[in-house]
């Protein structure tokens, strides 16, 4: 070939790669310029990540929302994502190199995901029970220093009842009624999938004296900033997995992690101010005495007229409470690593002076990835300290509030706010008040209780959680996990010389308790998914677990003599010191646990599941451990049947399943005791190797419907409990040597509906409402107790012979009994000559304390930046009953007797018994012996119907561009503003006690209050 012709070919050929070459510089050096924010406010959104599809090429969006990224011509499709948003798809043009992109948040998906037992997380149409899901945000919208107050109202279900004791407080959570007779009927709390110690470090109060501490509950101490959302775990099936300590349903909390991305960082601040409501009824027309006459001796109300000075003394002593709370939290990470930390400080005062709290969280939690991201490792470590002084009790002993509501009406309570006075002789203060008589209500001075007769509770709480998860092949995982949760508690009161002498001796006394509760758990899971085909998939887990409860600490009073020294509050002060109540314990339970569900084409699931539990309270009986399993079944109708366009998803799911909860610690062998002094106490109950645990079956039936584009989504279930081998203790015969027996017994079942219905009614790019009603309908009821055991009351002997809470076949789980009036065939009230009422000498049912059905109204409205929610919800059809007002009746104080007064008598349908006719008797001599402390019990239950407007949000997002602030939002807010309807004296959702006796009945319980302020939300 000519050289010329071969030069000249060659370099032809050249030419193309010569142009492919610039061709790919040309797109090396083809940058595209964006910014990310939200749809609706504009803002910009940190994190977002930007990929050029079919090319590895990615980048991020930086604080400004902004990203840079290479593109060449052939790849020129962009796909941008971010959490809690849609995924958008965007086509540059020929020459494009800069663009915004708008995203939208996430609405609800067909599959959603949920999170379900032991922190697994599964497809929402794949699960066979009922769960329900509840967000962070709603969870914050107003704030309260007990996590589990901010569900009321949000869940079907679910019955919560917040404790009387101010600030702090536990709460009552009941899932689908009371099931266990003597054991415990609140709900297991796990968080990130390990359970938490669920132990308080002091029991409730169990009788009308009350002036026992509120021991808390597991979540009260929980940072609710730190929470992603909560999943309620229902029925045996949901909750079958955890073993005996979810006998009761779980909660499960879900906490924030980090993200990948750029740091963000967000600030909230609250600031609530609280007001008491629901206070008495107060007469302001008659002073002290009997008969009539003024008697500036006597403790009651019942004498003449006063000059008509109303004196306003619950408002001079109840002060307005405040909550002020603080939370930084600052969560980043990159593909690999990922930190998330929080700092929360509370400071709230309670209405009652000197009742002060001060509580700080830290929270850290780190993740990360390793061996090509087959082992993920996860960390975190949550203190919590808190300083709770003068925490309100319930019932008569060291409560403020009996001397401020018993207070004759013709005197001034500011005339006693100078608490004390100086006794020369003694040389010491006294206690000011007007009576110190040594009746059974144990009035004092209100600021003298809370001055010197002060309790205090510094309690410190540490949660370490780990995790470590290997992806051994695609289909198996392993994953072992550990935490230890250790909660110590000092606490003490102090009760000064000049305190009531049924309280403390002539120089004072003094009570210390220092706690331990330490839960350490474990588990090793072994995690698998296969699919067997296109259409068949199984995905399961077999698994271990061991958890062990240690208790320990002292407990000391200055016992009968009181103190040595005045006010000298130390032990070794005390004339006889006692050490109470407190010895160390120990508990443990071990498990062996499966758990398959079987999918067939996405449309058929199948759920079993299988648990063995060892548990120690079960020692020295013939059983040594308790099985049981579950079964469930779910059917997605719409994928396989010609269903309207319109339905994106029809769903009908039912399960059957068996729970066990073992026996309360040592209750199966109990020995002799050695008390205070070496004084040994004999066991007076018999041990009874036949000793069985409880067992709840549940049966449980739903439907699940998701219509026009997931926008109206409808949940019903209908479910049926029966917990049978209740744990009874009975009398002995006197053969045995033995007071008690220990027995299993008793059949109580609850049943009901329960119904969720969410709706997004107006969806718009200006304008948005959603809207949500959740309704609850439960039934309990006593099938059986035992041949031996004819009836089985909570509260022993009653109080003061007017009131119990007893089970009787037949009955329910609450029902309250007391005293009622003897009347004739004709309904009249036999009175004698006086005009005294004659009273039954049995205990007759009253009412029952646990409501029938209740509902949750849940609104959320948006328009441009302005947003509204409110949330209405109501309990209906139960009693409750109010010694407080008997009290108040029997002391001549409350409206209803000044009333009777000015009107000259109470009007009455009664007969004498000779027969003669009764219409009106004299007030006095019927409150008397209707109220006081031994009253009537059927003419204080009251229907505890009540609706409010629990919740009120009003807020602005502002719409802040080239900011330090990325995003911020104030909201105006409110918690139980108003009673829309409530029956009662008192707020009959506040309870003395979280644990089963005295639900439904008011002692000197401090009123509910109502909370309203200013919450400010940052991020930047």
């Amino acid at each position: 070939m000519n050289n010329k012709l071969y030069t000249t070919l060659r370099m032809l050929s050249i030419v193309p790669t010569m142009l492919f070459s610039a061709s790919l510089l040309h797109a090396q050096s083809n940058q595209v310029k964006g910014t990310v924010v939200d749809a609706k406010s504009k803002a910009p959104l940190v994190g977002a990540t930007i990929k050029v599809l079919g090319t590895s090429t990615a980048s991020s969006t930086d604080s400004k929302g902004a990203f840079q990224i290479n593109v060449d011509d052939k790849n020129r499709v962009l796909n941008i994502s971010t959490i809690g948003y849609e995924n958008k798809t965007v086509t540059l043009g020929p020459g494009e190199t800069t663009v915004t992109v708008s995203l939208d948040e996430q609405t609800q998906q067909l599959e959603s995901v949920v999170v379900t037992a032991l922190g697994i997380s599964r497809a929402q149409k794949s699960l066979t029970y009922s769960t329900q899901q509840v967000n962070g945000d709603e969870l914050n919208k107003v704030k309260s220093t007990n996590l589990a107050n901010n569900l009321n109202g949000k869940v079907a279900g679910v019955n919560i009842a917040s404790s009387s004791s101010g600030p702090g407080g536990s709460a009552k959570v009941v899932l689908r009624g009371n099931k266990s007779a003597s054991g415990n009927n609140q709900v297991l709390y796990v968080v990130d999938g390990v359970p938490i110690n669920n132990q308080t470090l002091a029991t409730q109060p169990g009788n009308i004296f009350g002036g026992e501490r509120d021991g808390g509950d597991p979540i009260a101490l929980i940072n609710p900033e730190d929470v992603e959302n909560i999943s309620v775990l229902k029925g045996a099936s949901a909750a079958a997995l955890y073993g005996s300590q979810a006998a009761n349903g779980v909660i499960l909390i879900t906490t924030k992690s980090g993200k990948q991305g750029r740091t963000v960082v967000n600030f909230s601040s609250s600031a609530q101010i609280e007001q008491p409501v629901s206070l008495p009824k107060f007469q302001n027309q008659y002073g002290q005495g009997t008969g009539g006459k003024n008697d500036n001796t006597s403790v009651s109300s019942w004498g003449g007229k006063t000059d008509g000075t109303n004196y306003d003394n619950t408002g001079q002593f109840f002060r307005t409470g405040s909550n002020f709370t603080n939370s930084l939290t600052l969560s980043g990470g990159n593909e690999k690593n990922q930190t998330y930390f929080s700092y929360a400080n509370t400071l709230a005062k309670g209405i009652v002076p000197e009742n002060d709290l001060m509580r700080h969280n830290f929270n850290l939690k780190e993740s990360a990835k390793f061996f090509d991201d087959k082992l993920t490792v996860e960390g975190s470590a949550n203190y919590i300290t808190q300083k709770l002084d003068n925490a309100p009790t319930s019932g008569f002993y060291y409560n403020p509030i009996v001397g401020l509501y018993l207070l004759p009406r013709n005197l001034d309570i500011a005339n006693y706010k100078q608490f004390e006075t100086f006794n020369s002789s003694r040389n010491l203060y006294d206690q000011n008040w007007y009576t110190l008589v040594d009746d059974q209500t144990t009035q004092q001075n209100p600021w003298w209780v809370v001055n010197r007769n002060p309790n205090s509770s510094k309690r410190n709480r540490l949660l370490l959680n780990g995790s470590a998860k290997y992806q051994i092949a695609p289909w198996i995982s392993v994953q072992a996990r550990g935490s230890v949760d250790r909660t110590s508690e000092v606490w003490d009161r102090k009760a000064y010389a000049g305190t009531q002498s049924i309280l403390a001796r002539p120089n004072g006394g003094y009570n210390y308790t220092n706690t331990t509760i330490t839960q350490q758990y474990g588990d090793l899971i072994a995690n698998m998914n296969f699919h067997v085909n296109d259409k068949f998939q199984i995905t399961g887990l077999v698994g271990t677990s061991i958890t062990d409860w240690k208790t320990e600490g002292v407990n000391y009073t200055s016992g009968t003599a009181g103190l040595e020294y005045p006010n000298q509050f130390i032990i070794q002060n005390s004339k006889t010191p006692t050490p109470t109540g407190l010895s160390n314990n120990r508990r443990q339970l071990q498990s062996v646990f499966a758990s398959t569900n079987l999918s067939y084409d996405q449309w058929l699931y199948l759920d079993l599941t299988a648990r063995n539990d060892w548990s120690s309270t079960l020692a020295f009986t013939d059983t040594k451990s308790f099985f049981y399993p579950s079964v469930g079944l779910g059917v997605v109708l719409n994928d396989k049947l010609n269903m309207p366009e319109f339905i994106n998803m029809a769903k009908v799911r039912g399960s059957y399943a068996i729970v066990g909860n073992d026996l309360p610690p040592y209750t199966t062998l109990l020995t002799n005791s050695l008390g205070p002094y070496a004084v040994l106490t004999l066991n007076d109950i018999s041990f009874l190797k036949s000793l069985k645990p409880e067992k709840t079956h549940s049966l449980e039936i739903g439907t699940e419907w998701r219509m026009w584009n997931n926008r109206l989504n409808v949940d019903v279930t209908y479910y049926k409990t029966n917990t049978k081998n209740q744990f009874f203790k009975i009398a002995a015969n006197q053969a045995s040597l033995y007071n008690q027996y220990a027995i299993n017994a008793g059949d109580i079942q609850n049943q009901g509906v329960e119904a969720l219905v969410s709706l997004d009614a107006i969806k718009n790019d200006n304008f948005t409402w959603n809207t949500s009603l959740n309704f609850t309908y439960n039934k309990n009821k006593i099938v059986k107790l035992d041949d031996r055991v004819s009836e089985f009351a909570l509260t022993g002997d009653g109080l003061f012979g007017n009131y119990a809470s007893k089970f009787k076949v037949g009955g329910s789980f609450g029902d309250i009994y007391g005293l009622d009036f003897v009347k004739d065939d004709q309904g009249r009230i036999l009175v004698d000559a006086a005009g005294k009422p004659q009273t039954t000498s049995q205990y007759v049912k009253l009412g029952n304390s646990n409501p029938i059905w209740q509902m949750g109204w849940n609104n959320t409205f948006s328009y441009k930046n302005f947003n509204l929610s409110f949330l209405i919800d109501g309990k209906f059809d139960y009693e409750v009953m109010s010694v407080t007002q008997a009290l108040l009746d029997g002391y001549g104080v409350s409206k209803a007797t000044g009333d009777a007064r000015a009107n000259g008598h109470v009007a009455i349908n009664g007969v004498t018994t000779a027969g003669a006719a009764v219409t009106s008797v004299d007030p006095q001599a019927w409150y008397e012996s209707t109220g006081g402390m031994s009253p009537v019990s059927s003419q204080y239950i009251y229907d505890g119907t009540v609706v409010r407007l629990r919740e009120l949000t009003v807020g602005y997002d502002f719409n802040i561009k080239d900011s330090f602030f990325k995003k911020l939002r104030v909201n105006a807010v409110g918690r139980n503003l108003f009673y829309i309807t409530k029956k009662a004296p008192f707020d009959p959702e506040v309870t003395m006690s979280t644990g089963n006796s005295l639900s439904g009945v008011d002692i000197f319980m401090m009123p509910a209050t109502r909370n309203y302020g200013l919450t400010l939300n940052a991020t930047f």
